[in-house]
């Protein structure tokens, strides 16, 4: 049997998925101690920067939801950064600030510079001995400040602390496809966090040493996915990034296909472009674990994906061109070759390791997916029938996730400027 250059690249990638797939399982079952809750000593105060674009449906909310915070009130602070709002943003956090005077509400009007540069503007001016960002389309559970902060007592290296994301209450099919992704996600992140391989601290209220922060030279107002980045730099100076599922933020899910892929390119190509800007921590074992596992593998997901597509679409276009020359060589006579046809069915004939590779990692996708609604204490049937929805995530978005991977290449190729939103 000829081994060809394509069979050879599909063994490796056969080999890297179930490679991974067997050592993430091996984390999860690997005995850890479970430290007991701690509660907060003191109440130290708190900043939350809020960086506000063409907010004006959600913003409200969202301040809502801070200024419920179980939190004494004197010790915490908002900040709200208009980042060059050309809808009713500006007027709405106004309105709130009148109507809610015993509460610390800043807002900063600054022309449109994007999120990084929005971040830093409110750093500048946050007093918390710690701080937060809250996207304005995101909103905090009431108890996430007590279970969030004393996890910086466990160790002064923790710099970080990221809360459990979810979707929103999801009303379409493609807002409850990105439900069950996120809790998929979350799975994933509990892994990493075992292994103190956190390599992005969300956007919706992650928690930061402000001093730390700080130190470091604030955002990146560069990158379009800042909320890596200083993942990542903290990895780079041996900071530690803390995961927490007892603290909830819900966020709004993009409702169509469109806003979906442009919200997927950015935060994927973010990836990409970080990736190789800290290309120097890649198998560098001054990083342990981040280094060796994390950094190779963050944008290995697309990689695989293109490989993988590439060979379903090469295999498929060479069975098409065969099946035609076929026809051609018998004048595309039909009903000759129907009539002479018979099943011919030989078990030796399937291609015993594709399938066996195939079902191995089904078997892991349905294992994760079920251990993942039960690490976050959520049930499928949450939102009525969601049938359709699982469906969709299984067996379509996933192509649709591939198509976001070769526009990112198209775009590294062609050196495409990159967007925000």
């Amino acid at each position: 049997m000829i081994v060809t250059v394509l069979d050879a690249v599909l063994f490796c990638t056969y080999f890297l998925l179930l490679f991974l797939s067997i050592f993430w399982l091996l984390v999860l079952f690997s005995s850890q101690e479970k430290n007991e809750k701690k509660k907060l000593r003191n109440f130290p105060f708190f900043t939350t920067i809020v960086p506000a674009y063409n907010e004006e449906k959600s913003v409200k909310e969202t301040l809502l939801s801070l200024i419920n915070l179980d939190y004494p009130n004197e010790k915490k602070e908002i900040i709200v950064v208009n980042d060059g709002s050309t809808d009713r943003t500006k007027e709405i956090v106004e309105q709130f600030i009148q109507d809610h005077p015993t509460n610390k509400i800043t807002l900063v009007n600054q022309k449109n510079q994007g999120k990084g540069k929005a971040m830093n503007t409110g750093l500048a001016l946050a007093r918390g001995e710690f701080f937060a960002c809250l996207d304005a389309d995101s909103f905090i559970a009431t108890n996430a400040l007590q279970e969030m902060l004393p996890l910086f007592q466990e160790d002064v290296n923790i710099a970080a602390v990221c809360p459990m994301l979810k979707v929103k209450n999801p009303k379409n099919v493609l807002q409850k496809v990105q439900w069950c992704e996120y809790i998929i996600n979350m799975f994933y992140k509990f892994l990493n966090s075992r292994l103190d391989c956190i390599h992005v601290t969300p956007g919706p209220f992650s928690i930061y040493k402000t001093a730390v922060i700080k130190e470091l030279g604030g955002f990146n107002e560069h990158t379009i996915t800042e909320d890596l980045e200083i993942a990542i730099r903290l990895q780079k100076y041996q900071y530690k990034i803390v995961q927490t599922f007892d603290a909830i933020v819900e966020t709004v899910a993009p409702l169509t296909w469109k806003k979906l892929f442009k919200q997927r390119v950015r935060w994927y190509k973010g990836s990409v472009d970080n990736t190789l800007a800290y290309k120097n921590l890649i198998f560098n074992k001054k990083y342990g674990d981040f280094g060796f596992i994390r950094m190779p593998t963050i944008i290995s997901s697309g990689i695989i994906a293109i490989i993988l597509s590439a060979t379903l679409f090469q295999s498929l276009i060479s069975k098409l061109y065969f099946q035609f020359n076929y026809l051609k060589s018998v004048n595309f006579d039909f009903i000759t070759l129907i009539r002479n046809y018979s099943f011919d069915f030989n078990l030796l004939n399937l291609p015993i390791f594709k399938l066996f590779v195939a079902c191995t990692l089904l078997g892991i996708s349905l294992f994760v997916m079920i251990y993942s609604y039960r690490l976050v204490k959520e049930k499928i049937t949450n939102y009525g029938r969601t049938w359709l929805s699982l469906v969709t995530y299984l067996f379509i978005y996933g192509f649709f996730i591939t198509l976001v991977w070769f526009y990112i290449a198209f775009m590294v190729v062609t050196k495409k400027k990159n967007f925000w939103s």
